[in-house]
């Protein structure tokens, strides 16, 4: 599934943070957090009314790992969004790897964009406000994390990073040699 390369629980908290040391606004963080996750989530809903359910199987279909949706998620969501209907888009919200999933059923299902971006809306506003209450609560404890990581643990990290994305750069190699 196409998302964020950072998600917003990574950095919407150091926001909260600053936003208690008067840095940020608390309100326009929420705010601004909000617009860019129904930014993001909006082209799935869209992409949802286009194709329909046959256009989504297909597409899952043919191209599984790119979009990290497996036929059975996308049965699955839709069985859940049909019984469940804005109640399930409002839910998945708060539950990480089903938040731009259930945007897909809700286009599919022909939901209105406006039921839907407010449901997306009212579930994306409870958790991105959690989140940035989790900074802003935090305060100047916040800085105590980095006492944790020390310049070696920063390296090490990327060290192993590093280690990671060649090991995937080598195997997506050799599987698309393989294919040829």
């Amino acid at each position: 599934m196409v998302v964020s390369p950072v998600p917003p629980e990574v950095f919407i908290p150091f926001a909260g943070f600053m936003a208690a040391q008067g840095k940020l606004n608390f309100f326009y963080v929420v705010l601004c957090a909000v617009m860019g996750f129904l930014l993001s989530i909006l082209p799935w809903y869209i992409g949802g009314r286009l194709l329909g359910k046959q256009g989504w199987r297909k597409l899952v279909d043919k191209q599984p790992r790119w979009l990290a949706i497996s036929p059975m998620k996308l049965q699955r969501a839709n069985r859940w969004f049909r019984r469940y209907g804005g109640q399930a888009l409002l839910v998945s919200m708060l539950l990480p790897g089903l938040r731009n999933l259930m945007a897909v059923p809700a286009g599919i299902s022909g939901m209105s964009a406006p039921m839907f971006l407010l449901y997306a809306s009212a579930g994306s506003v409870v958790w991105l406000s959690l989140l940035t209450s989790a900074g802003y609560v935090l305060g100047d404890r916040y800085e105590l994390i980095s006492t944790y990581f020390s310049s070696t643990t920063t390296i090490f990290l990327l060290i192993i990073g590093a280690v990671a994305v060649g090991i995937l750069g080598v195997r997506f190699y050799l599987r698309r040699k393989a294919t040829l």
